[in-house]
């Protein structure tokens, strides 16, 4: 059972403070006022953990503050990284085609010509090429 007044009593709750109005209609609706328990239970005990919750000490938090900015700089360098290798790689694929284009393809083109493929092991040879670099890239991410 949904109650329009739901929304309403969850931001008063929130804010901690219902309203008379909105009270009376606590009082006389039983969707409202079994989610003002509940919703009254765990504020509760969230103001509870707060109120219970360990402060880190002041070495604590600067060593989590040099710890956390030395991985955003690693990843920073990495992504540097990453895109010096994807810039040489363009590069280096541009000089082989400029220079060695016509030889490549025709040596492409005379080796294709002495295999007969057929279709379904065209598609399984795209579909490994498409997924070996993929599930590579995967492999090397995961921890």
């Amino acid at each position: 059972m949904n109650c329009s007044y739901e929304t309403e009593l969850l931001d008063a709750l929130g804010r901690g403070f219902v309203g008379a109005e909105l009270e009376a209609h606590v009082a006389a609706c039983e969707s409202c006022s079994e989610l003002r328990v509940v919703a009254g239970a765990l504020l509760d005990d969230r103001a509870a953990n707060t109120i219970d919750a360990p402060i880190p000490t002041a070495g604590t938090m600067w060593w989590r503050m040099r710890l956390r900015h030395r991985r955003e700089n690693v990843a920073r360098a990495r992504r540097s990284l990453l895109i010096g290798q994807a810039a040489t790689l363009t590069i280096a694929i541009a000089l082989v085609v400029t220079f060695f284009g016509d030889e490549i393809a025709s040596g492409a083109r005379h080796a294709l010509s002495t295999f007969h493929f057929n279709t379904p092991v065209l598609v399984a040879l795209a579909m490994w090429l498409l997924v070996a670099p993929i599930g590579g890239w995967i492999a090397i991410r995961q921890k």
